[in-house]
């Protein structure tokens, strides 16, 4: 090989090398980065909070109960207070609790096929309603004068007091209203009523702009009739009164007595757990559950992703790395025959 071609093959494996070398370089780059990728995935993977599922301890309390005659009362708050009524009685504590108590409500009843008919006049009764066998009768024909609570009009004005007050916005109300506020005794023509078969006097519109009068559903048997009627009705109420309320050494209530009352009422407690809040917290737990292991699976699959790019990477490098061996063995091939080359035309010249 001349000097000429050795030299000019050297210096293209140089060129090869200055490639192999710098390519090299680029991939130990983008493995750095690939690096610093999967670190981060890494760091956000232990960052990730793992959801805990809810303990049923967490949603269960100590509710206290005590018995007052044949009702069982519910406490639902005992709070720390200092009170000294006029009596010089001192108090230790505010209790809320629920009672069953009865009120006088004033209440709606829906009949579906009330099948309304108007049987016309003769020449010896007059025109009236039925609502299916019932027969009613206007409340303008009732006596006003006898107004005693026992009295049929004491009776029915009480009952149509509080479904005014209770149920305002029907034409029950408006015309009752009109009546006892204004005077106007023809409001009492619109309003019929009859006994039901609970003994329940029920008041119904002739006619209103509801849709749920005597005259509405007569002519469209589908409508439903609104009546009204009312009664005592049995509900929990929520009250809070001062008391004395004494604790065991474990801290447990055992007795109270409540403001202005001299009683003391032996406290029961049980172990009561919100099924609800805890059902409500389980259903949030597996929906965090099902998130925290659709980002574990993507996390994971980045990663995989990741390694696949990194083998390969990996394996293009040690293919440069054989190529660059390569590439230097016969560099020093070539260097050893432009050695050669130089000494034998130098010794030309040599005495």
């Amino acid at each position: 090989m001349g000097m000429a071609a050795s030299q000019a093959r050297w210096i293209s494996l140089a060129a090869r090398k200055t490639n192999v070398e710098y390519e090299g370089q680029q991939i130990n780059q983008a493995r750095t980065a690939l690096a610093n990728e999967s670190s981060q995935l890494w760091n956000e993977l232990y960052n990730m909070e793992v959801p805990t599922a809810p303990s049923t301890t967490e949603f269960t309390k100590t509710q206290y109960t005590f018995e007052n005659g044949d009702t069982t009362q519910t406490i639902s708050e005992i709070q720390p207070a200092e009170y000294t009524d006029i009596d010089g009685i001192n108090y230790n504590s505010y209790v809320t609790y629920y009672t069953k108590v009865s009120e006088y409500t004033g209440i709606r009843n829906t009949n579906s096929n009330p099948q309304v008919q108007y049987i016309a006049a003769t020449a010896t009764d007059p025109g009236y309603y039925m609502v299916g066998t019932r027969k009613l009768s206007c409340l303008n024909t009732v006596d006003r004068t006898n107004t005693s609570e026992t009295g049929d009009w004491g009776t029915y004005s009480a009952q149509l007091d509080q479904i005014a007050l209770d149920w305002p916005n029907t034409q029950v109300a408006k015309d009752w209203t009109n009546f006892k506020t204004n005077g106007d005794v023809t409001a009492l023509d619109n309003i019929y009523f009859w006994s039901d078969n609970s003994s329940h006097v029920n008041f119904a519109s002739q006619n209103a702009t509801t849709g749920d009068s005597l005259e509405e559903c007569r002519a469209d048997s589908l409508l439903a009739l609104h009546s009204y009627y009312a009664d005592y009705q049995t509900a929990n109420k929520e009250l809070s009164k001062y008391g004395i309320v004494e604790y065991d050494p474990s801290g447990r209530a055992t007795s109270l007595q409540l403001e202005g009352s001299s009683v003391v009422y032996a406290l029961e407690a049980t172990s009561v757990t919100d099924e609800n809040a805890y059902n409500d917290a389980m259903n949030n737990y597996n929906y965090q559950q099902q998130v925290y292991e659709k980002k574990v699976q993507d996390i994971n699959a980045k990663t995989e992703k990741i390694q696949t790019e990194d083998r390969t990477l990996e394996l293009r490098l040690k293919a440069l790395d054989t190529e660059q061996n390569a590439l230097q063995t016969e560099m020093d091939a070539v260097h050893k025959i432009i050695s050669k080359n130089i000494e034998s035309t130098f010794k030309t010249f040599s005495s």
